[in-house]
C-alpha cells in the first residue's frame, strides 16, 4: 500500500476543499505518517473521512475535522498548546510542526505510552505527553495560547477557560443532547470569553465532559 500517495490524496481530497489553507498545517499533514497510529485492523481506513475507533470510546478524530480545528486557533511558532485526550498522539505531532510546544495530556495507559513511544520513533523533541486525567485541563504548565480538546464535549468547564492565556484561545467539538456537534472556539479577553460556532461536526463525546454548566459570557 503506497501510504504516501493516500497522504497526499487526503490533502487533496479531503483538506483543500474544505478550506484548508495553512501551508504549515498542509505539509504537516503530508509528512506525518497516520499509518502508524493506528492497528492492523484499522490500517485500510486510516486516510479516509472517517473517525477511526481506538477503543474504550475514543477515536481518531477524520482528518478534515482535525485539520478545520487546528487551523482555527491560528497558532504561531512561539505558541504553547496543550492538548486534551491526546490519544494515540497523532494530532500532537501535527501541532509539534507549527507552535513551540506541545502538552498532551492523556488519562489511558495505553494510548500513554504508545503516543510517548511515537515520540521516539519520529524524533519529535517539542512534544510532552502527561499521563493524568483529562476533565481538568493540567494547571501545572498553564497559561496555555492554545488549547484544543480532541474530543466531543457538552460543555467547557470554566476551569480549563481558565488556564488560557490572554487572547488565548481554545477550541472543541460542542455537542448538546440530540443535536449535531458544533465546532467552537473561545477566546480569552480578561476575565471573559467570547464563544464563536465554525462549522458541524460529528464526534463522539469524551466521557468527562458530558454534565451540563453554566456559563457567564
Amino acid at each position: 500500500m503506497d501510504f504516501s500517495f493516500l497522504r497526499k490524496n487526503m490533502v487533496d481530497c479531503q483538506l483543500k476543499p474544505n478550506k484548508i489553507i495553512n501551508l504549515n498545517l498542509i505539509d504537516a499533514f503530508l509528512k506525518v505518517p497516520r499509518e502508524i497510529f493506528v492497528n492492523k485492523k484499522n490500517i485500510n481506513q486510516c486516510y479516509l473521512d472517517v473517525n477511526i475507533d481506538l477503543t474504550k470510546n475514543r477515536f481518531l478524530l477524520n482528518p478534515m475535522v482535525s485539520a478545520r480545528l487546528i487551523q482555527s486557533l491560528n497558532i504561531s511558532k512561539d505558541d504553547t498548546v496543550l492538548t486534551i485526550g491526546s490519544g494515540v498522539g497523532y494530532n500532537s505531532v501535527i501541532l509539534s510542526y507549527l507552535c513551540n510546544t506541545v502538552i498532551g495530556i492523556e488519562s489511558i495507559k495505553s494510548f500513554y505510552d504508545f503516543s510517548s513511544d511515537i515520540l521516539i520513533k519520529l524524533q519529535v523533541n517539542n512534544v510532552v505527553f502527561i499521563k493524568t486525567k483529562i476533565e481538568n485541563g493540567y494547571s501545572d504548565q498553564q497559561p496555555y495560547d492554545c488549547i484544543i480538546i480532541e474530543g466531543g464535549v457538552n460543555h467547557v468547564p470554566n476551569e480549563i477557560l481558565n488556564q488560557l492565556s490572554e487572547n488565548g484561545r481554545l477550541v472543541t467539538v460542542e455537542i448538546k443532547e440530540g443535536n449535531v456537534g458544533k465546532a467552537t472556539i473561545y477566546q480569552r479577553y480578561g476575565k471573559e470569553f467570547t464563544k464563536k460556532y465554525l462549522f458541524d461536526a460529528y464526534v463522539p463525546v469524551f466521557d468527562g465532559f458530558k454534565k451540563t454548566q453554566n456559563f457567564n459570557f
